[in-house]
């Protein structure tokens, strides 16, 4: 915490992103095994545990300084009624839900007595209570009111909720689920297995869900507020078995006046105007567990183990992963907005009629939502890793980078919920089929079908019948492109015709646009278009006009029409239902969707997300539509096909509890996805692969990390090593676990995605492990750090740019961020095949060990205004690493927040530690050039790493440029869309207006020159002084205030904030000169390097701050040490000494033979003898100001001298109390 620490109200935000969880949508801990495989119970990862201390423990400081309005989740003490009145064996899955109504609706009464209490105490209103999971209810109140409820004894833990928002029949062939279904004697279908949508609502009155499948009976359906009975003829109560609108249509969590719910029993999906043809929560459920709608447009009745290709291929819809799965619907989002009631949906997963018996509880969720950069600790996560130890397996989408112009190649833009322990994360991939147009036609062959794409700016839905029929005739060969204008003559054989012609030559390329050859169809009096194609499949739509409707043709449909026009007369006919109704090879298949979002890297001991499933251009059920589908692309789409794949695997395995069922679908995901390249995409990117519903049903052997086991997947973290420590070895187990009767016999093999020279993985070459064991495998990881280099992902693009999309303007260009990792899959292979995969990864980095070999720098003279100092230590130099220094004059020093006072312990990445600032003006100016060409430099460290900086992190520097307390300019550490790079965004403030001036790439370089911007705790932002209207001329000093924050620090404060720091850019107290690197604000950081330390001849005591980028992070704990506080390695702070003009006292004249030494010490200020100019040599020296010396001769490092006194004759008042506890300490 900074000190002084000057409480300030949040600034207005200057172009900051707020925190909203994305719709995956484009436009774990184990719980008890079964006796053989027991195991001890485990606290997941980010799991709640039970709080202790005072009551700021239980609450984060995001809320002790928050202001205002706010809304938080309380939990009270004690387990959820169903962990509490439910036995073992059922939290293991071998047993059914036991009847304890009593018991819970006592608990549920008692949680319900405890909310209003809360509420009633604090002023604030209830919008929800929990007890099932966990034990809580949500209010929304005052701040100040709320936290005095952290004082209660049933008080655990007080968090701020952030709301939500909400982010097929060929992609049956491709993850083998329709091999799934026909196997035979052992086919699985979902049956017996219930899943719950949380999401939009479902329309059961669809066809694909058994409804009647008409307009009417949905509307029929929407006007109800309680489900349909079975009697109705509106609903298939074997397929839809309950549920709960938690919420009402018109709910949206960010606007105010809509923000409370009005919640009923009918959890109907919405269709708001303007959101496509289809609800979102409705093609969800269609892709986990619709029946399929038939090519009339009727439910699928038949048999799915008799289910063929073509027959499914033939559907207009096809049928969810799970087809007789059970669908429960949990509605948390109105027809517009986000949602703030996704942990009262997770608790109602548990009962959802909430009568107490929880023989209705959901076995799967599905989450087709969450946000971007989001922490693992999310207060959702801490549910779903308490609904995992209860048997509840969770689903979640990565997400698809709706916030970031879709560029899922962002580093950490995967967020919460994906990113808890005990989900399945699931990718975006395109699968080997994709929707396509289709057009009827009347022919002489008897062709009835074409494919291709529609022309987009023509609006079928407005158009008449007519418009969409006609004959079609071939153009001219003369214009067999359609190019050029037709003749008068021409235009006589084209009128009121079709004209047919060729879209592009042999090399694939087009000669015109698509509109003009529409005007020129039009102008000769035609009325439609078909083109002849030569691709299957186009990755770029056509444009064509907005007058006549066209066609563009696949190869095979151009081959079949040109036979047909030679047979003689052929009539065409569109149709908005026949769009997206075809299915046709894909030209990206088995290749990730750009848009799907790449996860964690290692940083905090994990990598995200976990597999891939295909997820673009779905069809499923439309909303509203009665048996229509609509397309629909995300990872949205892509999550329900693996939660519908795990109810096939909870089918066969009904002994499986969540992490084994997530292993199982992990371990078999075998189909490697790859770019057009040809190169397969990382464990970051993808997880193991595309989902595999048949490797995942005859799972009986898995493996997960020993470690993490909710987690399976194996990462070994961001490693630091100097190039000079000698060969490094790190080593994971990998438990195989066998629940299989007989024994097996594992080949292993390693299938790099990306590699690191000098690092290598290891592993037994053969495993065995017999019926019922559980056999741990080593994988060594081995490092030689002199030969790292910093190796980029060969799937991943080196440059990015960030561009306004209302414009089309480039917001900023440059190469993107990224860190060099060896990554990729560890193969169990039995009999020659592949049975397991295991993704495993590491990041190790070679870093430098500097610093500044010096404990105080002085002057030769006491007037001396230029001081050189060495560099020491280990230099990093070596396949694109080099080590930088920056060095700056200290502004602020801030102690350490107790890590148990933040609301996340992720926030400690932006609790302050130091703050500099630095100017080259000087150096230019002493070097005859022009000092207003200079910039300014602000240097920050933190008391915790960041993985990377992106807007879940805010850092501020306000500006003061004419000294009226009032900030001119504002520095933002902040992202544009599109661009994974942190930059420094230069606000210029006008009274309420602000202007973006200029934006700059943190730490002054771009990704192709490395500065150290990941995995570390120290920043630079600097920016041209010119751009904050500083000149020599003006020659005057600022003042600037460094502030900080996070997305999840909720009311009108800062996580950490300094107080105004003075400063003169083109005359400072302290500036450097050096060896330059190339990169504005950095020198070379090398062993025997110098730097020139400048000071002003004045007599203010002042620190440098020098901070080593590329050093390891080191002990940020900031606990005691012989040497002070454990600060990190990368941060140096140096006094530096005081000019003293005369340091002569009366009392000493120049031949006292002591008289160097006295000098000395005064030059240094250990002791500034008295007020009247004497030093009194002979006077005698007591303990206490022995101590003060030693201290001043430390360099008088920071210290904080604890409240209690550890002398008894030593009080807080004694003059030297501070000094004398750090001779203690």
């Amino acid at each position: 915490m900074t000190t002084p620490h000057a409480p300030r109200r949040r600034m207005k935000a200057v172009g900051a992103t707020g925190l909203s969880a994305a719709l995956a949508l484009t436009l774990g801990v184990p719980a008890t095994f079964s006796a053989a495989h027991a195991q001890s119970p485990q606290q997941v990862e980010g799991s709640t545990a039970s709080a202790s201390g005072d009551a700021a423990s239980r609450i984060s400081p995001g809320l002790q300084k928050a202001e205002g309005q706010i809304t938080v989740y309380v939990q009270f003490k004690g387990k959820g009624a169903y962990e509490q009145t439910q036995s073992a064996a059922v939290l293991a899955r071998k047993e059914a839900p036991a009847n304890r109504q009593a018991q819970v609706q006592a608990i549920a009464a008692q949680v319900q007595s405890q909310a209003q209490s809360v509420a009633a105490a604090s002023g604030a209103k209830l919008m929800y209570t929990t007890h099932n999971a966990m034990r809580g209810a949500a209010i929304t109140g005052d701040a100040a009111q709320i936290r005095a409820l952290a004082e209660r004894p049933d008080v655990e833990r007080i968090s701020p909720i952030i709301a939500k928002e909400r982010m097929n029949s060929g992609s049956e062939i491709d993850t083998k689920t329709l091999a799934t279904w026909t196997r035979e004697n052992t086919g699985y279908t979902g049956k017996g297995v219930k899943i719950a949508v949380v999401d939009s609502g479902v329309d059961y009155t669809h066809a694909d869900f058994g409804g009647p499948g008409t307009v009417d009976s949905y509307l029929k359906a929407k006007a109800m507020t309680e489900l349909p009975s079975a009697d109705s003829g509106l609903i298939d109560r074997n397929k839809f078995i309950g549920g709960i609108d938690l919420v009402g249509d018109d709910y949206n969590a960010s606007v105010a006046e809509k923000s409370t719910p009005q919640p009923d029993n009918n959890p109907l999906d919405c269709r708001p105007d303007g959101f496509g043809s289809g609800g979102h929560g409705t093609h969800v459920a269609g892709t986990a567990a619709g029946y399929g709608v038939t090519a009339n447009g009727t439910t699928y009745r038949g048999d799915y183990k008799n289910l063929t290709e073509e027959q499914l291929k033939g559907m207009s819809i096809g049928p969810g992963t799970a087809p007789d799965a059970q669908i429960l619907a949990i509605r948390v989002f109105g027809c517009y907005g986000n949602s703030s009631v996704v942990m009262k949906a997770l608790d109602t997963v548990m009962d959802p009629n909430g009568d107490g018996d929880f023989s209705d509880r959901a076995d799967i969720v599905n989450l087709s939502l969450g946000g971007e950069f989001a922490p693992a600790d999310d207060p959702e996560s801490y549910m779903i890793n308490t609904m995992a130890r209860q048997g509840v397996f969770t689903v979640a989408a990565a997400g698809n980078a709706n916030n970031y112009n879709g560029v899922g190649d962002t580093y950490s833009d995967s967020g919460s919920p994906a990113n808890a322990a005990a989900a399945l994360s699931v990718a975006n991939a395109y699968g080997s089929t994709q929707p396509i147009d289709r057009a009827r036609v009347t022919t002489k062959t008897g062709l009835e079908w074409l494919q291709g794409d529609y022309s987009v700016n023509f609006d079928y839905s407005k158009a008449s019948a007519d418009q969409l029929r006609g004959e079609v005739v071939a153009a001219p060969k003369r214009n067999r492109y359609a190019c050029e204008a037709f003749t008068a003559e021409e235009a006589k054989a084209l009128k009121g015709k079709w004209v047919y012609f060729e879209w592009d030559q042999d090399d694939l390329t087009f000669p015109c646009g698509s509109k003009v050859r529409f005007d020129n169809v039009q102008a000769a009096g035609g009325v439609g278009v078909v083109m002849a194609g030569k691709a299957e499949r186009y990755t770029i739509g056509i444009g064509g006009n907005a007058t006549i409707p066209g066609l563009r043709l696949t190869a095979s449909s151009t081959k079949d029409l040109e036979k047909a026009l030679a047979a003689g007369p052929v009539t065409v006919e569109m149709n908005l239902d026949y769009k997206a109704s075809g299915r046709g090879p894909h030209s990206h298949a088995f290749d990730l969707n750009s848009s799907s979002a790449r996860g964690q890297h290692g940083s905090d001991g994990f990598i995200k997300p976990d597999l891939a499933a295909p997820g673009t251009e779905i069809v499923s059920a439309a909303v509203g539509m009665g048996n229509k589908g609509v397309s629909f692309t995300g990872t949205s789409m892509a999550t329900p096909h693996v939660a519908g794949v795990a109810a096939l695997v909870m089918q066969a395995h009904q002994d499986y509890n969540p992490q084994m069922i997530k292993a199982a679908l992990m371990n078999g995901a075998s189909t490697p996805i790859k770019n057009e390249q040809g190169a397969q995409y990382a464990v970051d990117r993808v997880g193991t692969g595309m989902v595999n519903a048949r490797a995942a049903v005859d799972a009986k052997v898995i493996a997960y990390d020993a470690k993490t086991p909710e987690r399976v997947s194996t990462a070994f973290g961001v490693l630091e090593y100097t190039p000079d420590s000698g060969i490094q070895t790190v080593q994971r187990e990998i438990v195989l676990d066998n629940t299989d009767s007989q024994a097996h016999t594992y080949t292993l093999s390693y299938e790099a995605s990306t590699t690191i020279p000098g690092v290598e993985y290891s592993y037994p070459q053969q495993v065995s492990v017999g019926a019922g064991e559980r056999k741990n495998v080593t994988v060594t990881v081995r490092i030689d750090p002199s030969k790292l280099e910093k190796t980029m992902d060969p799937a991943m693009s080196a440059d990015q740019v960030a561009q306004d999309w209302t414009n089309g303007k480039t917001l900023a260009a440059g190469k993107r961020q990224y860190i060099a990792s060896a990554s990729g899959r560890l193969i169990f292979s039995e009999n020659g095949r592949e049975a397991i995969r295991q993704s495993i990864h590491v990041a190790p980095k070679p870093v430098s060990k500097m610093r500044v070999d010096a404990s105080r720098i002085d002057y030769k003279g006491t007037a001396d205004k230029e001081s050189t100092v060495t560099l020491r230590g280990t230099t990093l130099n070596q396949g694109g690493y080099r080590s930088l220094l920056g060095a700056f004059e200290l502004g602020a020093v801030s102690d350490r927040i107790p890590s148990g006072q933040l609301k996340l312990p992720s926030n400690q990445s932006v609790d302050l530690q130091y703050v500099g600032a630095a100017s080259d003006a000087p150096a230019l100016k002493a070097a005859g050039k022009n000092p207003n060409d200079g910039s300014l430099f602000f240097g920050i460290s933190t008391w915790g790493t960041w993985d990377t900086m992106h807007w879940g992190r805010q850092v501020q520097v306000q500006i003061d440029t004419n000294n009226d307390s009032a900030a001119d300019y504002v520095l933002e550490v902040t992202r544009e869309k599109g661009l994974d790079y942190p930059l420094v965004k230069v606000w210029s403030i006008s009274g309420n207006a602000s202007t973006v001036v200029a934006r700059y790439p943190l730490n002054s370089a771009w990704g192709d020159t490395d500065t150290n911007i990941m995995d570390t705790n120290t920043m630079i932002l600097g920016v041209p002084l010119k751009d904050l209207g500083l000149t020599a001329e003006k020659a005057q000093s600022i003042k600037y205030t460094v502030q900080t924050d996070t997305w999840h620090n909720e009311g009108n404060s800062y996580v950490d904030t300094t107080s105004a720091i003075e400063y003169s850019p083109f005359n400072p107290g302290v500036w450097f000169t050096g060896e330059e690197s190339g990169v504005p604000g950095l020198f070379v950081d090398r062993d025997g390097g110098q730097l020139t330390v400048h000071r002003k001849n004045n007599n203010k005591e002042r620190q440098a701050l020098f901070l080593h980028m590329h050093n390891a992070t080191g002990d940020l704990s900031g606990r005691k040490t012989a040497n002070g506080v454990a600060a990190g390695d990368r941060a140096q702070v140096v006094k530096v000494a005081r000019t003293i003009h005369d340091a002569r006292f009366t009392d000493v004249p120049a031949d006292n033979q002591f008289y160097r030494e006295i000098t000395w010490i005064a030059a240094r200020q250990i002791d500034r003898g008295y007020q009247d100019g004497t030093f009194r040599p002979l006077n005698n020296m007591d303990r206490a100001t022995m101590a003060a010396y030693f201290y001043r001769m430390s360099g008088s490092p920071q210290y904080t001298a604890p409240s209690t006194p550890s002398f008894s004759d030593v009080p807080l008042n004694h003059p030297y109390y501070k000094e004398i506890e750090w001779m203690k300490a």
